[in-house]
Parts: C-alpha cells; structure tokens; sequence
C-alpha cells in the first residue's frame, strides 16, 4: 500500500497496498457463486479478501481500493514492469536543474470515460481538492513538499490557487515544488494523484466514488457494477483510453472472498486466476507447486500504542518497550506463514530501498536498532514502568481485523508472551476491516495490529507515518527529534543520498528507542497463480497489480 493505503493486516494482496498482493482470510463466508464461464475466455478472475470501500481518488486509503483505481484511472505517469515512471496521461516531462519546477505535456485529444474532455486542469482541480482541509483526505500528507500544499492543509492558506500546480493551457501543466523531492516521479503514477473530473463531480458532492456509477474513468478500464457494498463488479475495456488497443484482455470479473478457505476452493476450480495462502496450513501444502510464486509485498505489520493518555500505561516509554521485547517475532512468522514472513529489524522492509552505497537500507539500519525478544528483561522493564507510572494491574485489549485469516494467531501469540508480563492481562478484539481503519482515525483503541506497505520506493514512506500530528500517526506518538530527522531527510537533504539515509537510520533508531511502534513482521506473498494466465504485472509498492497487458493463454 499504499494513506497507500492504511492496510488490513490480512495477508496481502493490497494494501492495498497496498503494496501489495491481494491477500484474504477472515471469519466471514462467500455466498454460493455460479460457474463462471469466463474461466476459459480472455476476461481475468480476480477477488478481493475485504469490501471494496469508495472510488474517490481524494478519499481511499486501502490496498484495495488502490487496487481498482491503478487500472481504471491514469496518473500523469505510468510504470514499466521493474516498477520504474514512465509515460502515462504525459507523454513527457522535464524538470529544472534545481528539481523544483516539474514541467508535463498531455498527450492531445485525453477523454474521460463519459465523453468530457480531459485537460491539465483536471489535474489542477484534483490536486486542490485533496488538500483542502474540507475534503478531510487522510492522503493529503503525502503532497508535503509541493508549494504551499502543508499550508493549504493546515488551515493557515485559504487560497487553493496558490497550490504548487499551474495549468498553462489544456496540454501543459508546471508543478513547482518547495524542495526537491526524490520520490516525486514515483508519486505521479501513485492514485492520490490522479486527475479528476470537475463536471462530473461538482453535481455528486460527497457520493463521488460511493458506486462505480458516481465515477469517471481515464485508464484501460471502467469500474462497473458496484452499487457501494455489493460483492461482484467488473473492470472492463474502456473504449475512451488514449490507448485503447493495448488492453490484452475483455476485462476483470472480481469478487468479494473474505474466507481463505473458499477463495483457495474457487481457485482449484478455476474460478479464480490467483490466490492467496493465507494460513502456515495452505502454504505448507502447496510450497512444492509449479504455480506457487512468492513476492516481497514492502509491507510491515506493526502495533500501534495508543499514547493520547487514554490508556494511562502506554504513556510511560518502559511498559512500551516492555512490550516490544516480549513479543515474539520468529514464532509469529512461524505460526502465520510458516517462517516465510520476514523477521523485522525496523520500520522499513527489506527489499525496499537502496542506501547511498547500493546496500539495503533496512540491513544498514538493522545496525542501529536491536527488536528481539527477550521475555526477562521485559518483564523486569515492565514491573519498573508499572511502578512509575502508580499501576499494580493494566488491562490491555489489542484490536485487530476480522477480515483475515493470520490476524488470530497473530494475536494468540502475542496475547501468550505479553501475559507473564506481572499484573497485564491481554484481550483480543477483532473488528471489520473498516472499522479498524475508523477506530485507527479516531483513536478508538488501546493497541492496534495494524499495517503499511509502501507507497513508493523510498524509506520515508514508512517513516513519515510518525511525524507529530501525521495524518497515519494513529498512536499520538510525538518526538522533536523524529520530526527534524524527517524533515531535514525531506527537505534540505533530499538531493544528498548519504545525507538523508543517514537522516532516516537514526530516525529509524529514535523509532526503536522510544519504542514508538512495535513491528511484527515483514509480510511476503505466497500467490498460486493460472499459469495459463500471462503478463499480469506485480509491483511491491504502490498499487500492487496493472491487469491490462495480461491475457489468457490456450495452451
């Protein structure tokens, strides 16, 4: 994922992605599904493990959502197979020596998927709707670094026009930005930053994107057959794509599958192109299968403390850590994946980016952090912040998704090492997908078993979470010197790549020592694909799956 989404902390897909694979489980079932006959045609079989949540490119946050959108829509830039921009809605770009003004040309004769005209004010109208602080949208932050974008969001500039982003005329857009941003190529492909329709949308106020007949589309795809909560839609050709000819299928059929079990059923009847194995049980049956793939999703697992002084304890940085050290990474990956998840040594998973030197960044800040379980000094740390802080007992409910089969033993585990903490007593809480999100949102939580997966390829999509006040901050956490790491990692070191990894290790290491976050794991992929099924391209940040250039094999 993509926020890229905040995700479920479901085996991904996706997000979400997510970011992602998509990913299922959950203790809800699927209703009774006809054959489907487009099993031997060229339309593709995918599902997804939760409820599709909106269509507002302003407004999502999830995986899955991120999902739909990366293939119905178009950003100013696209992605080649390895992941890197390349053309999309422009056909090209240039920046300035400085890395400060950005300059995209459109491609002529763009069109919605309704007829209207597509132009660079499109873009213009998106971008100022989605830090308007009245559009509310969680993913605002991410426009940090482009002009006037914080102070549009805070409140402190009312004027929209004065957003870094200029039309000159139907074709050319500029962008000037406040400083450069490294990951700004990266971010023209992402759906937070898409174009939207203003005809469209000015008559729907907030029912855009509630139903995929309150949304227009400027990808290879329309969204149809979504009524906002119904479980089967479709993505199919959009006819008004500037480039219509190169969808290599009849489109998508998706479903809603929240049962691991029943997804891995359709998939053995050919109902389903891929699936996830979601349980240390199905990985372990098909871990010898030709048509098992295994994929760095980019993702981290991780606990939010919720550290408002609502729950007294959480406030006090020894019971935090307390409870980092007695969380038992290597059994949780044992139990959900059989060991196939990573064990996290930070925030930032490995596979994700390079230090200025080429090594992996999550290696590199391995060096500065020390997660690792260790239940005595734990419980010695524990007893110590319990005194401080005037508790003889604290009750702690850890709420995580119901819409995912590794969430329970996730939880069984962690429920198991944290309780010979002297006077704790764990709770479990498992909730819908959108609900955790909403509870996340407002705080409603003691500790939550949350996820990331990363929105582009650089560590600061995992590290800007934690900024005082961040809109992904769930748990308050707030650090004067995180702040600045992330900043000067942001901003007057962006252009140096020593400067800022050496900027996001120790901010990675302020993380660890304040045990701001707890992360669980780092989730990999293990996906049983139809090999009959070709081209379907996979990214492990952003949005997780371009569908059009895949197709449908005879042999």
């Amino acid at each position: 994922m993509a926020k890229k989404k905040k995700m479920s902390t479901g085996k991904k897909v996706g997000i979400t992605a997510l970011a992602a694979v998509v990913v299922i489980g959950g203790v809800v079932g699927v209703s009774k599904i006809s054959s489907n006959s487009s099993a031997s045609s060229n339309v593709l079989n995918e599902y997804l493990p939760t409820d599709m949540t909106t269509q507002d490119l302003s407004l999502m946050t999830d995986q899955y959502a991120f999902e739909v959108a990366a293939n119905v829509q178009q950003g100013l830039l696209s992605r080649t197979s390895s992941g890197s921009p390349k053309a999309g809605l422009a056909k090209s770009w240039s920046h300035s020596k400085d890395g400060l003004t950005w300059t995209f040309h459109l491609r002529k004769g763009l069109k919605w998927s309704n007829g209207d005209p597509l132009t660079a004010s499109d873009f213009v109208y998106a971008w100022q709707r989605t830090v308007n602080p009245k559009t509310a949208s969680q993913y605002a932050y991410i426009y940090s670094g482009i002009k006037n974008a914080d102070a549009i969001n805070s409140g402190k500039d009312k004027d929209l026009s004065s957003l870094g982003i200029k039309a000159k005329n139907k074709t050319t857009l500029v962008v000037t930005l406040e400083h450069p941003m490294p990951q700004f190529q990266n971010l023209m492909a992402f759906p937070v930053f898409f174009a939207q329709d203003k005809k469209f949308e000015s008559t729907l106020g907030k029912k855009v994107g509630t139903s995929s007949s309150k949304q227009v589309y400027s990808g290879p795809y329309k969204f149809v057959g979504w009524n906002g909560s119904n479980k089967k839609f479709k993505l199919v050709p959009n006819k008004n794509y500037w480039d219509a000819k190169a969808v290599k299928n009849k489109g998508v059929d998706f479903q809603v599958v929240t049962d691991s079990t029943a997804a891995l059923a359709l998939y053995n009847k050919g109902e389903l192109d891929q699936v996830s194995l979601t349980t240390s049980q199905q990985i372990k049956k098909y871990k010898n299968s030709k048509n098992l793939k295994i994929y760095n999703n980019s993702r981290t697992d991780y606990i939010e403390y919720n550290q408002t002084g609502k729950v007294k304890g959480l406030t006090n940085a020894k019971i935090r850590e307390a409870l980092n050290l007695a969380t038992d990474r290597k059994s949780i990956s044992q139990s959900v994946s059989e060991g196939l998840d990573g064990i996290p040594t930070g925030m930032t998973p490995a596979g994700l980016a390079k230090t200025a030197t080429g090594g992996d960044f999550a290696k590199a800040a391995a060096k500065a952090t020390a997660y690792a379980y260790n239940i005595k000094k734990a419980k010695k740390l524990f007893a110590e912040g319990m005194k401080e802080v005037g508790l003889k007992k604290l009750t702690l409910t850890v709420e995580a998704t119901s819409d995912s089969s590794t969430t329970k033993p996730t939880l069984d585990t962690i429920q198991q090492s944290w309780s010979e903490l002297p006077g704790l007593t764990v709770k479990e809480k498992y909730v819908p997908f959108k609900q955790r999100l909403q509870d996340a949102i407002n705080q409603n939580f003691d500790v939550l078993l949350t996820a990331w997966g990363a929105d582009y390829a650089e560590p600061l999509t995992f590290l800007n979470m934690f900024v005082t006040d961040g809109a992904n901050n769930d748990g308050k956490w707030s650090n004067k010197q995180y702040d600045t790491l992330i900043n000067n990692a942001s901003d007057k070191d962006a252009l140096s790549d020593t400067k800022r990894t050496a900027d996001e290790i120790k901010a990675e290491k302020t993380l660890y020592d304040d045990s701001a976050v707890n992360p669980v794991d780092w989730m990999n992929a293990a996906i049983l694909s139809n090999s009959k099924v070709k081209g379907v391209q996979y990214f492990s940040s952003g949005a997780p799956y371009y569908f059009w250039n895949a197709y449908r094999s005879k042999k």
